[in-house]
């Protein structure tokens, strides 16, 4: 009897002791709830690919080890460019560029998806003004200094004004759009020239001190901007000057007269060289690296070697028979032409081989204008286009364009377009200057 009670005793007592286990198991598992660090990655990149990628970089990835591991990874940042191009990116993966760099895909895609929100939400994130009855005649020619913050402007009043951007504001903290007319510029020179201003250069983009001034005049002038306007230099060039560019102590100027010259900033009104590669006006220059590209109204591009002293290739077509090339954007990863048509013409930028054109703006029916490309900007992952009819268009600079957004300009026939950190402005004939000016660089608007 006393061995059956004890058998049955023990087997209670066992019992008694799975039952407490288990409900110290049970406890132990209601007190652990699921978070963020155990979930799979898989959820986490799901999650993230919801938040902005300026917190996922900036904060997120500095909270622990295992967030900063996942977001380390460039295939994750890669993926996240390529869903949003929906194509190849970058536009030609084949340069020998990308044997000597890796892509910063973070970069490039946080660069895309602020473009993307900044100008899809212009109400919320822009000032948008319009500054009109400063130049009495078509502003033929805008330049942005200095992160943004100053402007140059010129025109067929044959006049140069400066412009603090920041100084521009709008009546109320709560305008997205204002035409003022009543501004004044910082300094402006009335008779900066005897003829028209046609094109603007400075010698340094981000710290300028001297701004050069191409004129059908047939001159180039220097100006010095921490002296009000004065005129520093005068260059002579013997024929209407169409554009001018500036590297080092160098300043070079396509004429009229189908060359181009070049000056030492240093020395006198006379040019170091010249050289012919066009049969026709040199309609834009532009500089990248130790090289000079030019566009002519021949309808060809040349490519010159500053430091070789020679002309590399002259004679590259561009691919279109009733346009001509009017704007020009010279990047490491391509080199675009616009032209007179609406179409924008894609060049390989280490061999200059022609390699797609894209039709920006389909060609109208014959009784209306087309719309010529007035200007383009390039940046690693995003590419801006003027029509001189007032659209501008905003795309990623991938195969294929895809655009993501457009805005239409108050006035019409756009002259040029000016984009620097995020600044964006044009000129136009009504006469007036457009700008589009980030909220957040204003003090009255910040918290």
């Amino acid at each position: 009897m006393c061995d059956s009670w004890q058998l049955v005793n023990e087997q209670v007592a066992e019992l008694e002791k799975d039952i407490i286990c288990t409900k110290e198991v049970t406890k132990n598992q209601e007190i652990k709830k699921p978070s963020l660090m155990d979930m799979p990655v898989e959820i986490l990149i799901k999650i993230c690919s919801f938040i902005d990628v300026q917190i996922l970089k900036h904060t997120l990835s500095k909270v622990c080890r295992r967030f900063y591991d996942i977001l380390a990874d460039d295939c994750l940042w890669k993926y996240w460019v390529h869903s949003k191009v929906k194509g190849t990116y970058p536009v030609l993966p084949d340069l020998k560029l990308w044997e000597e760099i890796d892509i910063d895909w973070d970069a490039v895609c946080i660069e895309m998806d602020l473009e993307t929100k900044k100008w899809t939400n212009v109400k919320d994130t822009m000032r948008h003004i319009v500054v009109k009855d400063v130049h009495f005649a078509s502003v033929d020619t805008v330049l942005l200094l200095n992160n943004g913050e100053i402007c140059i402007s010129g025109g067929r009043d044959r006049g140069i004004a400066v412009w603090n951007v920041l100084d521009i504001a709008p009546h109320d903290q709560s305008d997205n759009l204002t035409t003022s007319a009543n501004v004044e510029p910082k300094h402006i020179k009335h008779h900066a020239h005897a003829g028209w201003v046609w094109d603007l250069a400075a010698d340094n983009i981000d710290y300028a001190s001297s701004v050069y001034s191409a004129s059908w005049d047939n001159t180039v002038k220097a100006w010095d901007l921490a002296r009000g306007l004065d005129c520093k230099q005068k260059f002579r060039c013997g024929m209407s000057a169409l554009s001018v560019v500036t590297i080092e102590n160098e300043v070079i100027t396509g004429l009229y007269s189908k060359e181009i010259l070049s000056f030492d900033a240093r020395g006198g009104p006379n040019h170091v060289y010249s050289y012919k590669p066009h049969k026709g006006p040199v309609l834009d220059l532009i500089t990248f690296n130790n090289m000079v590209a030019s566009l002519s109204e021949d309808k060809t591009m040349a490519i010159w070697d500053r430091i070789a002293g020679k002309l590399l290739m002259s004679n590259i077509k561009i691919p279109s028979k009733k346009a001509y090339p009017v704007c020009i954007s010279w990047g490491p990863s391509a080199l675009y032409v616009g032209d007179s048509k609406g179409f924008l013409h894609l060049f390989n930028p280490e061999d200059y081989s022609y390699v797609r054109t894209h039709e920006i703006w389909p060609e109208p029916p014959i009784i209306k204008p087309s719309n010529k490309i007035s200007g383009c900007y390039q940046n690693q992952g995003n590419l801006i286009v003027c029509s001189d009819r007032g659209e501008i268009k905003f795309l990623y600079n991938s195969h294929p364009l895809q655009e993501f957004t457009s805005l239409k300009s108050s006035t019409l026939d756009v002259t040029q377009l000016g984009y620097l950190n995020g600044v964006m402005v044009i000129g136009t004939c009504d006469p007036a200057l457009e700008f589009w000016v980030p909220k957040e660089m204003y003090s009255d608007l910040k918290d």
